[in-house]
């Protein structure tokens, strides 16, 4: 095997990572390893040969203080991008589940391995479905109880008719994908619906800086220049604006966006992105309709049909607010 040296030379420094009195040291060094082994440093069988080699020479005991729970989390994440093995996701997420660590860190490690499941679709299974949507459950259920705001959902004749929020988990410019459909549904209500809107940022993900060590890490990109700004500028309209700072998810943010929610008593919420913890608890006012669904087509008259469609739904009873794939269900 050509690639045996370079092989052994990361499994060296890996093993030495991971049995490191403090992995937190080697943050740098360690996303430094998961980008170089990932982007192609050795092929999918040297991927497969580090993974062996790592496995037959680490091992865990039962029993971990906070330190020990930090080295097993990124060594089963390494072993899930080396190996792309399904059991081993099960595994990763079963641990970090089971982790005693903040839940803001939790919802961390969680979104990580939502973006493993991007590249690679084929490592979920029904059993690691069910325990990521239970893990998400229990990250909402633990913020849903220390915000303080009106549980009470808003019925339609108490609602703005002329309102809407758009919710995002980042803004960034026109080329970014997410950030360039935010703002052609943002155009579409302002000029074809005639409503008003607003453009929260929550940053609900954490940035890469200060957070638990693995080895590569899907980062969250921030605009600080839009830190203090109030308006943005779409296609030449001024939509207001507003943007959390980089510590959320943050039980005051969450407060002041969904006091903001209450007050403003929009007509209904569009979420763009997924598993949001701000989008899940603002569905308990007011209906919250993916982003993905008003923006199936990089065509105004697209997002324009799909907009009359759900407002027809819920102008008319018909629409049902499914809180996160649950069978739990509420007419509003």
């Amino acid at each position: 095997m050509n690639e045996l040296p370079i092989v052994k030379e990361y499994e060296n420094r890996i093993l030495e990572i991971l049995t490191s009195e403090d992995i937190t040291e080697c943050f740098d060094e360690m996303l430094q390893i998961g980008a170089r082994i990932i982007s192609g440093a050795l092929s999918p069988e040297g991927k497969i040969e580090l993974a062996s080699r790592i496995k037959r020479n680490v091992y865990f005991f039962p029993h971990e203080n906070l330190p020990d729970s930090l080295r097993h989390v990124a060594y089963l994440h390494l072993m899930v991008r080396l190996t792309e093995d399904k059991d081993f996701f099960i595994e990763l997420l079963s641990y970090i589940e089971g982790m005693r660590i903040e839940e803001k860190y939790r919802l961390f490690l969680l979104m990580q391995t939502k973006y493993i499941t991007y590249t690679r679709p084929h490592i979920v299974t029904y059993d690691s479905a069910r325990i990521f949507h239970r893990i998400y459950m229990r990250i909402k259920a633990y913020f849903e109880g220390r915000v303080q705001y009106d549980r009470q959902f808003i019925k339609l004749a108490g609602r703005q008719c002329d309102q809407t929020v758009i919710l995002t988990q980042q803004y960034l410019t026109d080329t970014h994908k997410e950030t360039h459909m935010i703002n052609l549904i943002a155009q579409e209500i302002l000029v074809s619906m005639c409503q008003n809107t607003i453009i929260i940022n929550t940053n609900d993900l954490l940035p890469v800086a200060n957070v638990v060590p693995l080895f590569g890490i899907e980062g969250h990109n921030y605009m600080q220049y839009l830190a203090n700004a109030n308006n943005v500028f779409v296609r030449g309209l001024s939509v207001p604006y507003f943007q959390c700072d980089d510590k959320m998810p943050s039980e005051d943010e969450l407060n002041v966006i969904l006091g903001t929610i209450s007050e403003l008593r929009p007509e209904y919420i569009i979420s763009c992105g997924d598993h949001s913890i701000t989008a899940s608890l603002a569905a308990k006012m007011v209906p919250v309709i993916p982003g993905n669904e008003i923006s199936t087509a990089d065509d105004p008259q697209v997002v324009r049909e799909n907009l009359l469609n759900f407002r027809r739904m819920i102008e008319e009873k018909r629409f049902w607010q499914i809180r996160f794939k649950v069978s739990e269900t509420k007419q509003i």
